[in-house]
């Protein structure tokens, strides 16, 4: 069972180097690794060349910037039986390819998605993971549909193409893996979700100042909001969703938490001009519908 890495990248070299070593570890070589190089430079040419000796890489150059773009780009030129979209600062530990691969040859699933955890240690990346396996639906894919997590069978993954006005270097920063994951629901692709695999990824909290962490909140919430309007969530749901950031900012304040306080109203600010943006893209219809359903 072959699988096609395609990693979008732009302005990192020892990140996508740290990625294409964890590869030399999976046990399972029967990959491919399609970069998608966003850099207008060769920045990443002694990357390449260096890895290109131990498994194949395709190195292709895409101007034209955005992460889902690049994805699509690469959805193109994927050979392998099972489709993945690696975060070029993400790895895989060692063994997990190995894994995959016996969990799609033991199944019919259509995907799979795991968890996030950070670099080194047992907490997640980003703070929030299902906590117990389980098929993804509608409501637990808005949790699970996390670009470096997620696994597809080509018949699914192709159906499927990233929202290029979504994704980092586009309007709508955030929420386009999501997006895309909740589509591939709607072409009715099942989905499982297994919290024993996982890959890793830095902790946002780690690597950021706070000002950075302010401005991506920011970015990232804007999308989310995006997203709800786009697949038509409901009033309970968006309600909910655009009034947590302040409760949390509350909730942070009064345990101790500043720094995580400060980063919480602008994403809150930002759900609701990403949700007002969806109002106006979309008036006169719904992209797609959400459904608070099992699929």
């Amino acid at each position: 069972m072959k699988f096609s890495l395609i990693v979008a990248t732009k302005n990192r070299v020892n990140q996508v180097d740290r990625f294409l070593r964890s590869l030399t570890t999976q046990g399972d070589e029967n990959f491919e690794v399609i970069i998608v190089d966003q850099n207008l430079d060769n920045r990443l040419s002694d990357v390449v060349s260096r890895y290109t000796q131990q498994f194949p890489i395709t190195h292709i150059k895409l101007e034209t910037p955005g992460t889902s773009r690049a994805r699509n780009r690469g959805l193109v030129l994927a050979k392998g039986d099972i489709i993945a979209f690696p975060d070029d600062d993400c790895v895989y530990p060692p063994g997990f390819l190995t894994k995959v691969s016996h969990f799609f040859a033991d199944s019919t699933w259509d995907g799979l998605t795991v968890r996030v955890m950070e670099l080194e240690g047992d907490r997640d990346a980003f703070d929030y993971c299902l906590q117990e396996s389980g098929k993804v639906d509608y409501v637990t894919g808005v949790s699970v549909g996390i670009g470096p997590s997620m696994f597809f069978r080509s018949h699914s993954a192709k159906k499927v193409a990233f929202d290029e006005d979504m994704g980092p270097g586009m309007t709508w920063v955030g929420g386009e893996d999501t997006d895309y994951l909740l589509r591939c629901l709607d072409c009715d692709a099942a989905i499982y979700y297994n919290f024993d695999l996982f890959v890793r990824h830095p902790r946002p909290n780690d690597i950021y100042s706070i000002r950075q962490l302010i401005r991506r909140e920011f970015t990232y919430g804007r999308g989310y909001g995006y997203l709800m309007r786009k697949r038509n969530a409901p009033w309970t749901y968006v309600t909910w969703e655009l009034l947590i950031p302040f409760w949390l900012a509350v909730k942070y304040v009064l345990i101790g938490k500043f720094r995580d306080a400060l980063t919480c109203p602008g994403m809150g600010i930002a759900r609701i001009i990403g949700y007002w943006e969806g109002i106006q893209k979309f008036k006169g219809g719904n992209y797609h519908e959400f459904e608070v359903r099992s699929n």
